[in-house]
């Protein structure tokens, strides 16, 4: 049908695909209503980064019940009546069965069944990615219906293929992500049938908008290579690099925090505790590469607008006095990024046998994920429906009752997960406010880490009074 010739295609790690090269087309009759092909030529994507770190005795951890009770969550549990699940991509290794049990043991949390498992599933080598996203999101959301769904390709397909199945979980989380101008960047392949990375993002995007009008919420990981991006991790271009899905204005895209002077006095403090610092409280600034080794991804769409529901939000902040990148680097009238953060740096897993700590916004869309689950189920019992695309909810909850969010006014995302250089340029959490001599940070929006953090208490007191 294509006119062109399929091979074999095997990376480093010995996994085959299917590819077609050269050049291929279709009936020019057909022109005028094929959009792109997808699956075809499209190579895979890296993924988002998730750092492995050494275990330093020195430093603070993240466990389930520090969660708990740094986002006051306490004893809140979300039901079988909510839904939550989380994606992987490109036939990735998936978690071990064996780990997920000893992490619930080591964290003396309830241990949680995954009632459906879509697509690809082997644990036989277990990934540190899809090990902390289940491990994490079944923690936060405990109760919930859970999900672990592979997607054999990219971000189109997956859309497609979630959208037409029967039954969807009502929230999913994606760790996932590349440059928004990068989507087609793995060769010339989009070009052939005129296609570009920019039609490729505007296609997805629609998917991505279908399925919030089904009811479910998209949680996607900002990035961790800050303002610049991956592709530009020496910050040698002249313009910064926002990260797909995150910039997509249908999803909640989740930067990531750090504690700083954490304090480590959890009220149930579980086995692992007893061999590491678990953290129970502290101060959340934006993670920094010198802490966590990665920066908060964030910015600004250069394919999509600025929707109705940020306006006000970002506008604020764009006319503040805080010091802004050069104008020619960013599109300040697009689609702005995070819209809330969670902590994302020193969380401990329990993968391939043995406990291992991790970071990334990997880290932090799982367990905001977990949060809207509790949301959710606070708004079934009152008889409403899930909260769906989560977006305007969430404006709309930080404009009127404010707290709901831990505003995180401290830390940028200057530098990238490679370091940091004087040409790398970004954002800075907070807005700098000038009355006469005098210069404070102001709560808000901020292109490093949103809203800013969840109160959940706070969330569910705003959710049962806007019921009467």
């Amino acid at each position: 049908m294509l006119h062109t010739q399929f091979y074999n295609f095997v990376d480093l790690k010995g996994k085959l695909i299917a590819r077609q090269m050269g050049t291929y087309s279709i009936p020019s009759e057909l022109g005028d209503v094929v959009e792109m092909i997808a699956g075809v030529s499209d190579f895979p994507m890296p993924r988002s980064r998730v750092d492995k770190l050494p275990l330093q005795a020195t430093d603070s951890y993240i466990v389930p019940e520090s969660i708990n009770q740094i986002y006051n969550i306490d004893s809140i549990v979300a039901s079988s009546k909510a839904s939550q699940g989380v994606i992987e991509f490109q036939n990735d290794a998936s978690y071990s069965t064996d780990d997920l049990s000893t992490f619930f043991e080591q964290t003396d949390e309830p241990a949680a069944v995954i009632d459906h498992i879509v697509g690809p599933f082997s644990g036989q080598y277990p990934d540190t990615e899809a090990t902390l996203d289940i491990q994490y999101i079944t923690t936060v959301g405990l109760d919930a219906d859970n999900w672990y769904w592979t997607e054999p390709n990219w971000m189109y397909d997956f859309s497609v293929n979630f959208f037409n199945s029967k039954e969807i979980p009502m929230v999913i989380s994606l760790s996932w992500g590349w440059s928004e101008a990068g989507q087609c960047s793995l060769g010339n392949y989009c070009s052939t049938l005129g296609v570009d990375s920019a039609t490729y993002v505007r296609r997805t995007n629609i998917e991505f908008q279908k399925i919030g009008l089904r009811g479910t919420s998209i949680l996607v990981a900002s990035g961790d290579s800050g303002a610049n991006g991956r592709t530009d991790g020496d910050c040698s271009g002249t313009q910064l690099f926002p990260d797909f899905p995150a910039a997509s204005p249908y999803v909640t895209s989740v930067g990531a925090t750090q504690l700083a002077g954490s304090v480590g006095k959890l009220t149930k403090s579980p086995p692992i505790c007893s061999s590491y610092a678990c953290a129970s409280s502290g101060t959340e600034v934006a993670v920094s590469y010198d802490v966590a080794a990665f920066t908060s991804g964030g910015g600004f769409s250069n394919v999509e607008s600025r929707p109705a529901y940020q306006t006000e939000a970002v506008e604020t902040y764009l006319k503040s006095s805080v010091e802004l990148p050069p104008a020619s680097y960013f599109n300040s009238t697009g689609r702005a990024y995070p819209d809330v953060a969670a902590l994302g740096n020193n969380y401990l897993i329990y993968v391939s046998g043995s406990v291992s700590p991790c970071g990334g916004t990997s880290a932090s869309s799982p367990t905001f994920a977990g949060i809207i689950s509790i949301l959710n189920t606070a708004r079934l019992e009152l008889g409403q429906k899930p909260i769906g695309f989560a977006n305007p909810f969430l404006y709309q909850m930080a404009k009127e009752h404010p707290a709901a969010f831990n505003d995180v006014t401290v830390g940028d995302n200057i530098c990238t997960e490679d370091g940091c250089s004087s040409s790398c340029k970004g954002f800075k959490a907070g807005m700098l406010i000038l009355i006469r001599v005098l210069t404070y940070v102001a709560p808000g929006w901020d292109p490093v880490t949103g809203l800013g953090t969840p109160n959940v208490a706070e969330m569910l007191r705003y959710i049962r009074g806007k019921s009467h």
